[in-house]
């Protein structure tokens, strides 16, 4: 069996001011052919799923891109065309091919495609043909759309946010791609999208309501002719007809079982839909916390300028709250500001600086903050996960300057991803379980990591696009009415 495997994915904020170019997703690293196999084999990626199940049943994976960029705004024409047309071009090279294995985000959106990943889709099935079997896998928070469904054979989501799963489901994928290719499933799929547009900060798979979602989501998997059951929370910030939560069942050979179960956790989600709301600290609670803090780390969490929710990572809104409420043995990680890194650099370690720092992208995310601190460390930027999340995986921050500023240690960095793994403290000589507040950009990632060390989490909401409060973004495109911004019953 030769199957082609690849992936394609970003998470697409529209309301970033930061379009995502070519030059985006360079940044990020595109992979190509056996680069692909000798980055990412053995890391907790759906890549590495998909190259252990074609170890497991002895097919050939072919190799042909493996890109994802750090979320931002709407994907430009030129490079999706770009990199849609190098996928297109490598299935038809690697001809023939007797099935397809997928990494896609769900939640892309493309100047001229809003549904990019379904266009995507749609086009991988135009190069390969009705009858070579197709299989992709999403996101969690995929805004999965009829044309998606339509033009795979099936679609897996992952189960758990954080995305620990990402190589299982690589590898659940790869499975049911050689049951599809041997003849021995009939894929049935049933999509269900109740009116619902609920935010992440609620939505991690330990915690109700998306626990309870996930566990029946589980029992009707062990059921008889039942191949897998997805539960996405969907996108809000894609800012498409299709954001929101999605409920899609995949049965063997039977359309009427699949549209019973999927409208039957479609009902579920709607009744738990409250549950989605909330958890998050105003400031005042926020430092009332840290008053109360015994030997700590606190971790503090600013949801609003998440860059894996597509904000600029640029906001200074937690420095200002640190410093103006006197914490010390604090670290933050991080502040996007080349600029500021620059001047680091020039300055050298041990040196003191005055800067502007942060707040330079928009205006969307709190203004500038003047500091003097000094420069403890300067860096290349570049560490390996230890995990859970993309353990494995190498991060580049680009030149990175750990600044001290009042007792605050201070990550500002050239790029812009968020926070999800203690190596991002511990390559920088900070440990990050030693500190009183550990201070983060995140919405709900952090936690694989961060959470097992933690005395306590807050979450707070600074200005910024990557928030819970969804009235702050000018919609245009989402279905209405939808909740929570509309009134249903």
């Amino acid at each position: 069996m030769r199957v082609a495997i690849a992936e394609l994915s970003h998470e697409t904020n529209v309301f970033s001011s930061v379009p995502t170019d070519l030059a985006a997703f360079e940044r990020s690293g595109i992979r190509r052919g056996a680069e692909m196999v000798y980055a990412l084999r053995g890391t907790a990626t759906t890549i590495a799923g998909f190259l252990d199940a074609a170890e497991r049943a002895g097919f050939t994976a072919l190799p042909i891109l493996a890109v994802w960029a750090t979320p931002s705004g709407t994907v430009t024409h030129d490079a999706f065309e770009a990199l849609a047309g190098e996928l297109v071009d490598g299935l038809e090279r690697a001809a023939p091919l007797d099935g397809v294995l997928l990494s896609l985000h769900g939640a892309m959106v493309a100047e001229h495609a809003r549904d990019a990943d379904g266009e995507l889709l749609r086009r991988v099935r135009a190069a390969v043909g009705p009858d070579i079997p197709v299989v992709a896998v999403l996101d969690l928070h995929a805004n999965i759309s009829a044309s998606m469904v339509e033009a795979a054979d099936i679609l897996i989501g992952y189960d758990t946010y954080p995305h620990v799963d990402q190589r299982e489901r690589g590898r659940e994928a790869g499975d049911l791609l050689v049951r599809l290719i041997r003849g021995e499933i009939r894929p049935a799929k049933a999509l269900v999208k109740p009116p619902m547009l609920p935010t992440s900060q609620n939505m991690t798979t330990d915690r109700d309501p998306m626990r309870t979602l996930i566990a029946r989501a589980h029992e009707l998997e062990a059921m008889p002719h039942v191949l897998n059951v997805t539960v996405a929370g969907g996108f809000p910030p894609a800012d498409v007809p299709e954001a929101g939560l999605s409920v899609l069942v995949t049965t063997d050979g039977d359309p009427p079982l699949a549209q019973e179960l999927a409208e039957e956790l479609g009902k579920l989600a709607w009744e738990l839909r409250e549950g989605f709301l909330g958890g998050v600290s105003s400031w005042d609670e926020a430092a009332q916390a840290i008053r109360e803090v015994r030997s700590g780390p606190l971790v503090l969490v600013d949801i609003a300028d998440n860059p894996w929710t597509g904000g600029p990572g640029d906001s200074a809104e937690l420095l200002r709250f640190l410093l103006s409420n006197g914490v010390r043995d604090a670290a933050l990680a991080l502040i996007k500001d080349p600029d500021a890194v620059a001047a680091c650099l020039a300055a050298g370690v041990g040196q003191t600086v005055e800067l502007e720092l942060g707040g330079k992208t928009d205006r969307l995310h709190g203004p500038p903050l003047p500091v003097r601190g000094y420069v403890r460390m300067l860096s290349d930027g570049r560490y390996v996960n230890r995990g859970p999340m993309h353990a494995g995986v190498v991060v580049d921050l680009g030149r990175s300057a750990v600044l001290v500023c009042d007792g605050v240690e201070v990550l500002v960095t050239e790029r812009a991803e968020s926070p999800i793994d203690l190596n991002v403290f511990r390559s920088h000589g900070i440990e990050p379980s030693e500190r009183r507040v550990i201070a983060l950009k995140g919405k709900g990632h952090f936690r694989a990591a961060f959470e097992p060390i933690a005395e306590r989490v807050v979450l707070v909401e600074g200005p910024g696009i990557t928030g819970s409060d969804l009235t702050r973004l000018p919609f245009r495109h989402i279905r209405r009415p939808i909740w929570p911004l509309d009134p249903l019953p």
